[in-house]
C-alpha cells in the first residue's frame, strides 16, 4: 500500500475511533436521565464530528496534490512532457506569482520553472467540498469517479464544509449544529464522505503509478 493511501486510512481510524466516542456518549445518555451539562457535551461531541472530518479532508486532499507536485518534480519533468491539463495547470500557477518583465517560450519550458510553478503552496482556505476535488482532477487530470452507492458522488462534503465554516466563524454554536444532527445520521455521513475520499484518494495514487501526468503515460499492468 502506498504512503497516500496508509495515511488517510490512519486518519479514518481516527474518525471512526471519534464516532464511537459520539455513540457511546449518546447511548450514555439515552439509558440515563442526563443532566444538562451532559446533554451541552454530547451536542457539542456531535458538532465536533464536522471539524475532524473536514480536517480529514482537507489535509487528504492537499496531502494528495501534494504528491503530484513532488513526483512531478522529483523527475525533473520538462514542460513539454506534461499532459496538456498539467501544462495548463502549470502556466497558470506560475503566471500568479510570475515576473511580469521577464518573458517566457511556454513551449520550451524547462523543468526547473515546472518546479517553480508547482512548489506554491496548496491553499485551500476552508473550501474543500466534492465540487473542487472534481475542479482540482480536472486541473491535474486524475479520475474523480466513485461508487455512487457508497460515497453519493461525495455530497455529504458540502455539509461538512458549511458545518464546519459555521462553526469556525462562529455563525453557529457546538449547540446550534449538534440539535441537528444525532449519531446515527452521523455515521452515515462519516462512512460515505470517507469512502469518497478513499476512492478519490485511490484514483490519485493510480495517477501517480499509470505517470498519467505526462504527454505518454505508461500504462501500469
Amino acid at each position: 500500500m502506498s504512503v497516500l493511501l496508509e495515511d488517510f486510512d490512519e486518519r479514518k481510524r481516527q474518525a471512526r475511533h471519534y464516532l464511537s466516542v459520539v455513540i457511546t456518549a449518546e447511548r450514555m445518555s439515552s439509558l440515563s436521565a442526563a443532566s444538562r451539562s451532559q446533554g451541552r457535551r454530547l451536542l457539542t461531541l456531535r458538532a465536533g464530528t464536522f471539524l475532524l472530518l473536514y480536517n480529514i479532508v482537507e489535509a487528504s486532499t492537499r496531502s494528495a496534490i501534494e504528491a503530484i507536485h513532488d513526483k512531478i518534480t522529483t523527475e525533473q519533468v520538462p514542460f513539454d512532457q506534461l499532459s496538456l491539463v498539467l501544462r495548463q495547470e502549470t502556466i497558470r500557477r506560475y503566471k500568479r506569482n510570475a515576473d511580469d518583465s521577464t518573458d517566457h517560450d511556454w513551449q520550451d519550458f524547462p523543468s526547473s520553472f515546472v518546479a517553480v510553478a508547482l512548489n506554491e503552496e496548496v491553499k485551500l482556505s476552508g473550501n474543500v467540498d466534492a465540487r473542487l476535488i472534481r475542479s482540482l482532477g480536472n486541473a491535474y487530470g486524475f479520475d474523480c469517479y466513485t461508487n455512487k452507492s457508497r460515497t453519493w458522488n461525495g455530497s455529504d462534503l458540502l455539509t461538512i464544509k458549511e458545518c464546519r465554516n459555521d462553526l469556525a466563524h462562529g455563525l453557529k454554536t457546538y449547540e446550534d449544529v449538534g440539535k441537528q444532527y444525532p449519531a446515527k445520521e452521523l455515521l452515515a455521513i462519516t462512512r460515505r464522505s470517507l469512502a469518497f475520499m478513499r476512492e478519490i484518494t485511490a484514483n490519485i495514487d493510480q495517477f501517480l503509478t499509470d505517470q498519467r501526468y505526462l504527454r505518454c503515460p505508461t500504462a501500469s499492468t
